[in-house]
């Protein structure tokens, strides 16, 4: 039985994890609405879930990891509006990078990727089968869920009816807007009756478009089951989005959606939750141009999932100057003349320490900050012994834990910039200026073969040198 323990957000407590079917975890999480740039709130949340499955793979078992796309939704029809294009055009082109965004963080694909406009036709069955039970009604050509009608809503976000009803302020404000069509001010829209000039498909309630928490619940019946292992995503997403789905699955199958509910906390700005809203966030590609993929999961896992990270750029740079550090200790792996396949007695007890502090770590809720100490202790270790066969050991051990966590450790520390290339360039190009100077033309003519032998032609002009790529 595994020793792995996490936190469910449904009890409110760590439990043991023991999956419904043997070694097999299927496991859920929301994925972006695709209307803008993401940002490292939203790789926060891609890491987490990305380094779970890895880990949970590295301990035997079987994950169907299924990852969601929002591409229907008023946030993607109104920005597309602004825009003056249409909203398939806006959220293909940021879907798209979100693909190159998760490539670039060395995030491993989900087993699954549905489209909420894949499952238009689903998502409507599931509406008619909760309309047929008593739970979803009809009105003026939209179709709301009927929350009084499952009686454990609020179970997730530990929230009863009444307080819902009094203190929502928005949801009492859309009541009096729609005070003749809902029957509940907390009800919520299955289906939006829309005009024919906006985006949205026919439907037994006229045209329109499904609501958003709708999706999930279908993508899951269809892709997982009724029932799943564990369901993921920010925890901003307890409620209203989860919260509303187990309403949906839980009252049409009478069982359980999901066994284990996990979120993850935020990234904050200056205590900020960070948001597109707030216009405190670096969008993703942003920060990669002048931090690398490892040092961005550095900055999210080491600390705990369910705490938030305060974002700062001294926060990144400590980050980056870290991550140096194991790349430097992870290149005695394969740097050393050692061809040696043994492990000295004295590392391979080291080793099997780190292992058991790396293991005991995160079958402790996934607690990559402790594990990531194990990662240093054993750079630390590469560096204190002078013996090159434990030193490929430590270095082996290191990178292998590291590959768990979705680091590269890629060694780009002799990899330049575009920008640093050029002024490296402009300083070659001012030494053969003084050669020439000097009249010292051997050095100034073996600058310029060299460089040509490299792919760069010097062109000389009473203005001065200039150079180009061959």
């Amino acid at each position: 039985m595994t020793s792995l323990y996490l936190f469910n957000t449904l009890s409110g407590k760590k439990e043991q994890f023991i999956p419904l079917d043997g070694k097999t975890v299927r496991m859920y999480a929301c994925g972006p609405t695709v209307y803008d740039s993401s940002h490292l709130g939203h790789a926060r949340m891609a890491i987490v879930w990305d380094v779970i499955q890895r880990y949970l793979r590295s301990i035997g078992y079987n994950v169907i990891f299924v990852r969601n796309i929002t591409d229907v939704d008023d946030k993607i029809i109104n920005r597309a509006k602004e825009l003056g294009i249409s909203p398939d055009q806006l959220s293909r082109q940021y879907t798209y990078e979100f693909w190159r965004d998760m490539y670039a963080l060395n995030v491993m694909p989900p087993d699954f990727e549905p489209k909420a406009t894949e499952f238009i036709g689903p998502m409507i069955q599931f509406i008619k089968e909760l309309i047929e039970k008593g739970h979803a009604y009809e009105a003026d050509g939209d179709v709301y869920f009927d929350v009084a009608s499952f009686k454990e809503y609020g179970k997730l976000s530990k929230q009863n009816l009444e307080q819902l009803q009094s203190g929502a302020r928005e949801q009492v404000r859309a009541q009096e807007e729609l005070q003749n069509v809902k029957r509940n001010p907390v009800d919520f829209a299955l289906w939006k009756g829309s005009n024919k000039d906006e985006l949205g498909w026919p439907s037994p309630w006229g045209y329109g478009r499904p609501g958003w928490h709708l999706e999930c619940s279908t993508m899951i019946r269809t892709v997982l089951g009724e029932t799943i292992d564990i369901h993921g995503g920010g925890e901003d997403l307890v409620f209203p989005h989860h919260e509303n789905e187990i309403a949906q699955s839980e009252s049409l199958f009478n069982k359980s959606l999901a066994k284990y509910w996990m979120h993850n906390s935020f990234v904050q700005v200056s205590a900020e939750k960070m948001s597109k809203s707030l216009g405190n966030f670096k969008t993703i590609n942003d920060l990669l141009q002048n931090y690398s993929a490892d040092t961005l999961r550095l900055l999210v896992l080491q600390t705990h999932y369910r705490n938030p990270i305060d974002f700062t750029a001294e926060s990144l740079a400590g980050a980056k100057t870290a991550v140096l550090r194991l790349v430097r200790a992870a290149a005695f792996a394969v740097q050393s003349n050692d061809n040696s396949s043994s492990v000295p007695a004295k590392a391979t007890k080291v080793i099997a320490e780190a292992e058991t502090q790396f293991t005991e770590a995160m079958d402790n809720d996934f607690n990559t900050a402790v594990a990531i100490s194990t990662l240093f202790s054993l750079s630390d270790k590469v560096f204190q012994t002078k013996d090159s066969a434990e030193q490929r050991a430590y270095a082996s051990a290191l990178v292998k834990h590291a590959k768990i966590l979705g680091f590269t450790l890629a060694d780009t520390r002799t990899e330049v910039q575009p920008e640093t290339a050029r002024g490296v360039m402009a300083l070659v190009l001012e030494l053969r200026k003084n050669a020439r100077e000097s009249k010292d033309y051997a050095t100034s003519d073996l600058i310029r073969t060299q460089l040509a032998q490299l792919g760069i032609n010097v062109m000389d002009s009473p203005g001065g040198a200039t150079w180009e790529k061959t």
